[in-house]
């Protein structure tokens, strides 16, 4: 079975593209304050399950796509620095 084609990028990809990335950051966000919440009643078994959990969640899902961001950020030309008046 053929892959289907990508569909082309526009703003509105992009704007998709935000919305999932910031429903995603907040639901790790919320796990992680589950998670500090169950230490601070003395549940170190659950704080211990979601950091494992989100760690784990990082290396097999986000890892790869972090480095490359990271590098694709970097092979970006520069803005020249504005010159200072005299």
């Amino acid at each position: 079975m053929p892959a289907s084609p990508t569909p082309p990028a526009g703003p509105h990809a992009r704007l998709g593209d935000t919305i999932f990335a910031v429903a995603h950051v907040l639901a790790l966000v919320a796990v992680l304050i589950y998670g500090v919440i169950g230490l601070i009643n003395r549940n170190v078994g659950r704080f211990g399950l979601v950091v494992v959990g989100l760690a784990l969640y990082y290396a097999l899902v986000l890892h790869k796509g972090v480095v490359k961001e990271i590098k694709r950020r970097r092979a970006l030309p520069r803005p020249a620095a504005p010159r200072r008046k005299s």
